[in-house]
């Protein structure tokens, strides 16, 4: 929704009752918050600062992204050729973006950088079909097996059954992205573990969901500093390992805590080769010990291989862009004074509805206010009630945007119910708060966006 129809629907927006402003805050306790802001973020010198920090974090984030991003796009190729999803879908693998200098009449209104996706299904049409992919990739004597193996989209009444794949909407949105973005969200393995198996219960899917999406990334992220593979691993980070009749070893903890010893080759084995005692039937392909990837030339990657080496280098060279990006939409006027900033002024606003719902999330707990700790997590199951249905631009909350309001209320209570909440109060909460959840949620994004929309609209006048 555009900011003008958000800001006209409702002049007083949002509609909140008077005794929603209990919280008092005085106007040096504003100032206060929109100075610290400004100065670590908006400022000259947060500026200057931020761009000498990425410099000196060059070498720490090029390990990171190489080690995380790899193995996140590997592994969901994998889970892709699994569950029939073609790697254009998959999030984040088709998350890419190219930097451009602005136009000088968007510098005038402080946009310092201009972000444009990539478009991968234009760029590699392979990538918007698997069988197109497994052309382009997969050597010539493997492809008809691998196609067959993918399966085709069932439909009741028509498609033989065990010989489909059935994938409702929020089914496939969370094997699609949602998954992946709990394993940066749960950097625990145990807890990551258990929010895919709580919500995977939830949509009432297949019982294997946690084998074939945890233990493969933990095989694969694992194998990635264990032995040194071709695809995957990288220089100075992995080991060169002991190989047996051309397997090597290496040693992960699946799901359940039990540490696994799988033998592989190369890199497929890991990503979507049935391996004993890992893959659960129908989620594995039986492969030779040589490699399946087609390799141009006979010595360079894969393609999609390529793709993914091309984005990690991309990231890499983007981060000297990083201080630009925190500080765009910003004109040099706005540097000098916080009080001048557009951007200030909105954080400063969802800064203080925030305090205001956390404030009014205390004062209904009753009893169970006597805990900091518990009362810090029912704040953040309210915060989580608005945010998770109105993110902008993060990727993987899209299951959540297309739940209906009724599946997501079930799925949080259970999700909070599972950290300790009391079932009770947290439907008491939802009921109380309901009424302001779609204003509140409106007016995230609409402050989310209002200073970009404003510029980009007055670089075009």
């Amino acid at each position: 929704m555009e900011a003008k129809n958000l800001k006209t629907a409702n002049p007083l927006y949002p509609p909140f009752p008077p005794f929603f402003f209990w919280l008092t805050m005085s106007v040096e306790d504003l100032d206060n918050i929109k100075k610290k802001f400004w100065a670590k973020v908006l400022s000259k010198d947060a500026i200057s600062i931020t761009f000498q920090r990425s410099l000196d974090l060059a070498k720490v984030f090029a390990d990171y992204v190489w080690l995380q991003v790899s193995a996140f796009d590997l592994s969901q190729l994998g889970l892709g050729l699994a569950n029939n999803i073609a790697p254009v879908d998959m999030q984040p693998l088709n998350i890419d973006y190219k930097a451009e200098l602005p136009l000088i009449d968007q510098a005038l209104q402080g946009i310092w950088i201009n972000f444009t996706p990539i478009d991968y299904g234009e760029l590699y049409p392979w990538m918007k079909d698997l069988r197109e992919f497994i052309k382009e990739n997969i050597k010539e004597e493997y492809r008809v097996q691998m196609v067959i193996g993918i399966g085709v989209k069932g439909f009741y009444g028509i498609t033989p059954y065990e010989r489909s794949i059935y994938d409702p909407v929020i089914a496939r949105e969370f094997l699609r992205a949602t998954a992946h973005r709990f394993r940066l969200l749960k950097t625990s393995d145990k807890v990551y573990s258990f929010i895919i198996s709580q919500l995977s219960d939830y949509l009432e899917m297949v019982g294997a969901t946690t084998d074939i999406i945890y233990n493969r990334i933990m095989l694969l992220m694992t194998a990635q500093t264990q032995t040194f593979i071709l695809g995957l691993s990288l220089l100075g980070k992995s080991r060169l390992t002991h190989v047996e009749n051309g397997l090597t070893q290496v040693t992960y903890e699946d799901a359940k805590g039990n540490l696994v010893n799988v033998k592989i080759a190369t890199l497929d084995h890991i990503q979507f080769g049935f391996i004993l005692g890992l893959s659960p039937l129908g989620y594995g392909l039986l492969l030779p010990k040589t490699s399946v990837y087609k390799l141009p030339e006979d010595k360079k990657n894969p393609p999609i291989v390529t793709v993914i080496c091309n984005k990690i280098i991309g990231m890499k060279n983007r981060l000297a862009y990083l201080a630009w990006a925190f500080s765009n939409y910003n004109k040099p006027e706005e540097m000098q004074d916080p009080h001048t900033s557009e951007k200030v002024q909105c954080y400063l606003e969802w800064h203080y509805l925030r305090r205001q719902i956390e404030e009014w999330t205390l004062r209904q707990l009753g009893e169970e206010a006597k805990d900091p700790m518990r009362i810090r997590q029912y704040q953040n199951a309210i915060l989580q009630l608005i945010s998770w249905r109105a993110k902008r631009h993060k990727w993987g909350y899209e299951l959540f945007k297309k739940m209906t309001e009724e599946q997501f209320f079930y799925w949080w209570v259970e999700y909070w119910k599972s950290q300790g909440l009391n079932e009770t109060t947290l439907k008491t909460l939802y009921e109380g708060f309901k009424i302001w959840l779609n204003p509140i949620r409106e007016k995230k994004l609409y402050l989310g966006m209002k200073t970009q929309l404003s510029r980009q609209r007055l670089a075009l006048l």
